[in-house]
């Protein structure tokens, strides 16, 4: 998609028309090739503050009428946008298709600050199966370490948000 000027709030309904317009084709060309297309949301420093949430890509998304369209999360830009992790997760639900495990410093995920036992909960509750990547800019100290250091960090993240889920969270006992 291409809109090349400011999104104000006079020229936000042709912009969003802009948008769905690109958005069909792209889905009506890729559903012939039998391919499901993501949309990632970005920060308001690079895309302005148009389509910069979950709750606007939901909206552009339904208002395409197509449904080879999903959302795509990078934490990266999500971190500066969203007020709470967790929530854009559950609220994206069937829509979220793929996810960028990028922390708030754009290096591997446990480098940063963005909260993600909140993230990997939300996973949990909707039943994500959907892709997911990690990224780093830069590799930081080093391809191998950053990748390993990312894996290991989700791998936890992942078993405290299994805790946090159970019937026995925080005291040991299930209630009967």
């Amino acid at each position: 998609m291409a809109i090349h000027d400011n999104i104000t709030a006079d020229n936000v309904e042709s912009c969003t028309g802009v948008a769905v317009d690109a958005l069909q084709h792209m889905a009506k060309y890729a559903k012939g090739k039998g391919i499901r297309l993501v949309f990632e949301a970005t920060n308001h420093l690079e895309m302005g503050k148009f389509v910069n949430t979950v709750a606007n890509h939901k909206l552009l998304i339904r208002k395409t009428g197509m449904d080879n369209i999903g959302i795509q999360i990078d934490w990266f830009h999500a971190n500066f946008e969203e007020l709470n992790p967790y929530e854009a997760v559950y609220d994206a639900g069937e829509l979220l298709w793929h996810m960028h495990f990028r922390d708030s410093n754009s290096l591997t995920p446990g480098y940063g600050t963005v909260d993600f036992k909140s993230i990997m909960r939300a996973l949990k509750k909707i039943n994500y199966s959907g892709f997911c990547t990690i990224e780093s800019a830069p590799m930081i100290p080093d391809p191998d370490t950053a990748a390993r250091d990312g894996i290991d960090y989700l791998k936890m993240m992942e078993r405290i948000a299994e805790y946090q889920l159970s019937a026995e969270y925080p005291n040991g006992y299930a209630i009967p």
